[in-house]
C-alpha cells in the first residue's frame, strides 16, 4: 500500500483581517500540564525541529518540552524550529521563532500577598512573538531588550525582531508597548510598528498597509503528509487548517501536514500580527492503492 497525495487546483488568494498568535490547539494542550505559578523559572511547553539550551559549561544541548528557563539561560532555535515558553503564574507565552537566540536575564516572582512577577529578557538575534495577559499588579513588568532598543508592556501581544545589523522591530497587536532607544520614548499602538536602528531613537509609530507576497511554491506527498514549502513574510504566521508554521529570516517556510484520506479542503493563511492576510484555497485527495 503506498499513500499519494494529489494537489487538484488552487483556488484564489485574497485578503481578509486577522490576528491569531498561539494554535488554540497547542493552548488546550498547555493548560493542562502543571503550571510554574510562584516559581523563578518559564517553562518550555513546545519545541519543534534543532532547539537547543545552553547548559552551566556553555555547551549546546537539546531543549526538552517541560525544562525550566531561569536566570541567565539562553535558548536557541534553528531554521524551521520554533519554541512556546510559558511565562511565571500563567500570565503568557513567548514563541521564539526560527533562528533566534534569546537569553533569560531575570525571571523573578514576589511570593508575598500582593506581589508581582518580573521577566526581562534579550533577544540576541532573531524574534519573538509575545502574547501576554494584563498584568493585575503595578509591580510586573515584562522587559524584552536588544542591543538598541527597549520594549516594556503590561499586557499585550507583539513581535520583537533584530534582524543581522542589530536594527529592532516592534510590530504590536493589540495593547500597547513602550519602545525606549538612545533616552527617547515612544507609545506604539495595536497595528502600529516602530523602527530602531542601532545607536537612534525610535521611528515615529506608523500602521503598515504595505501588502506582502505569499508564494506556495511546492506541495507533495511524503509519507502520507502533505509536504509545503514556499515563502511569505517574515514576520507572519502560516496556517494549514488548525496547524501552524513559522518562516525562517529569509520568509522561506517548511511544513508537513496530516490530511485525511479521500478529499480534503484546505486553507492555507499566511497572517501578519498587525493584521494583514493573505489567504489560499487548495483541493487535495489522498489515497491508496
Amino acid at each position: 500500500m503506498t499513500n499519494l497525495i494529489k494537489p487538484i487546483i488552487a483556488l484564489t488568494i485574497a485578503f481578509s483581517t486577522c490576528l491569531p498568535v498561539f494554535a488554540k490547539g497547542e493552548s488546550y494542550k498547555i493548560a493542562a500540564v502543571e503550571s510554574n505559578i510562584q516559581r523563578d523559572v518559564m517553562i518550555v511547553r513546545i519545541a519543534t525541529g534543532q532547539a537547543q539550551k545552553k547548559n552551566s559549561e556553555g555547551k549546546w544541548i537539546p531543549l526538552a518540552v517541560g525544562a525550566d528557563l531561569s536566570n541567565l539561560d539562553t535558548i536557541k532555535t534553528g531554521k524551521n524550529s520554533t519554541v512556546l515558553v510559558e511565562l511565571p503564574e500563567n500570565s503568557g507565552f513567548i514563541r521564539v521563532l526560527p533562528e533566534t537566540e534569546l537569553r533569560v536575564d531575570q525571571i523573578k516572582v514576589d511570593k508575598t500577598l500582593g506581589g508581582g512577577q518580573i521577566a526581562e529578557l534579550s533577544i540576541i538575534k532573531g524574534k519573538v512573538i509575545t502574547k501576554v495577559r494584563k498584568f493585575n499588579r503595578k509591580s510586573s513588568k515584562l522587559q524584552i531588550t536588544t542591543k538598541g532598543a527597549t520594549a516594556a508592556v503590561r499586557g499585550t501581544s507583539f513581535l520583537a525582531s533584530v534582524d543581522e545589523n542589530q536594527n529592532t522591530k516592534i510590530v504590536v497587536g493589540d495593547g500597547k508597548v513602550s519602545v525606549k532607544g538612545q533616552g527617547e520614548e515612544v507609545l506604539v499602538n495595536p497595528q502600529e510598528t516602530t523602527l530602531v536602528a542601532l545607536g537612534n531613537i525610535p521611528t515615529k509609530p506608523a500602521i503598515t498597509t504595505k501588502a506582502f507576497d505569499f508564494l506556495i511554491s511546492d506541495i507533495k506527498s511524503e509519507k502520507g503528509e502533505l509536504k509545503l514549502t514556499g515563502k511569505t513574510d517574515p514576520d507572519s504566521e502560516i496556517s494549514v487548517n488548525k496547524s501552524f508554521i513559522y518562516p525562517n529570516n529569509d520568509g522561506t517556510f517548511l511544513g508537513n501536514f496530516n490530511v485525511n484520506d479521500g478529499k480534503n479542503d484546505l486553507t492555507i493563511k499566511s497572517s501578519t500580527i498587525d493584521g494583514r492576510t493573505k489567504i489560499s484555497k487548495l483541493k487535495v485527495i489522498k489515497f491508496t492503492d
